[in-house]
């Protein structure tokens, strides 16, 4: 199978097909939430969830989001929000830059130093959208990251945001004709749980050749496996060592705000509300608390 350069799966989208790999953006600072410290079980939040087009999605996340980007109306990708360039640099792609891969409860995890990572990757899509870069189309359904793999036996691992299998249209979700995947990045699969995974992403011309020597990962579904992204491969599938895997903090302030609002019993827990007479119900606007943010000069990943 021939690929080119920026194909949709050896994209180098980072490197915008140039020959430098991309620097780390410096974080906007830490997030700090007033929120009940929550350890998740498969079973606490898969087995309640969300519909993935719950209206909700449309509201849930505007006024966060607000301040730290746009919403716009998108011709092809509908209801959309672009972050800021100022916070996170020209090359920012999602599940690459601004953030770590973690491992826990069956599924990958990512873990962003954006102070509204706790939102944007792990609920909704990313999609590519030109010269505007990624937008993010708003999703209610909890994933510890939307992400397709792909591998190979060269010892390399290649992801990518999921696409979005639909589109918001006047408050209604319509479906995509044909979802597409763009913006695969590629690490040696020891590399994968780095502090800063961006750092060690292979560059132009040799993430041409490494993308032909992987293929999509292929998942046969495990009946004990609740998670709704457990379609990717073990840590240890990819010769990664138990005591090398970087396993996910319980702790950490945004994942516990991402974990309690994955389920219905978890945001009504933390203060979201139905608003009566519609069914399902949809849930009005809400931010747990109003988070501190502290500038930081250090770097993604220290």
């Amino acid at each position: 199978m021939k690929v080119l350069a920026c194909s949709s799966f050896a994209l180098v989208l980072l490197s915008g097909c140039a020959s430098t790999i991309p620097e780390i953006e410096t974080p906007v600072g830490e997030a700090h939430h007033e929120t009940p410290h929550f350890v998740p079980s498969e079973t606490d939040i898969f087995s309640e969830q969300y519909s993935d087009v719950d209206p909700s999605a449309l509201d849930q996340f505007r006024a966060e989001l607000e301040p730290h980007g746009s919403w716009e109306e998108d011709r092809k990708l509908g209801t959309v929000w672009y972050p800021s360039r100022a916070e996170v640099g020209a090359n920012f792609t999602p599940y690459a830059t601004h953030g770590r891969w973690t491992y826990g409860q069956g599924e990958y995890v990512w873990v962003s130093t954006l102070p509204w990572g706790w939102a944007t990757f792990h609920y909704g899509r990313w999609m590519f959208s030109g010269p505007r870069g990624w937008a993010w189309v708003p999703g209610r359904r909890y994933a510890g990251a939307w992400v397709v793999w792909r591998t190979g036996s060269s010892g390399y691992v290649g992801w990518g945001p999921a696409p979005a299998n639909w589109y918001w249209q006047n408050d209604v979700p319509v479906r995509t004709p044909k979802p597409t995947t763009l913006g695969f990045v590629y690490c040696k699969a020891s590399d994968l749980f780095a502090p800063s995974v961006a750092t060690r992403l292979i560059g132009m011309p040799d993430v041409v050749r490494i993308a032909t020597e992987t293929k999509p990962y292929a998942w046969q579904e495990k009946s004990a496996s609740l998670a709704p992204m457990s379609n990717a491969p073990h840590p240890t599938e990819l010769g990664i060592s138990m005591e090398n895997i970087a396993i996910t903090p319980s702790d950490d302030a945004s994942l516990q705000r991402a974990w309690l609002l994955a389920r219905p019993g978890g945001a009504r827990a933390a203060g979201v509300r139905p608003l009566l007479g519609s069914d399902p119900p949809r849930l009005k606007e809400w931010v747990i608390g109003r988070p501190r943010y502290i500038q930081s000069s250090s770097n993604d990943g220290k």
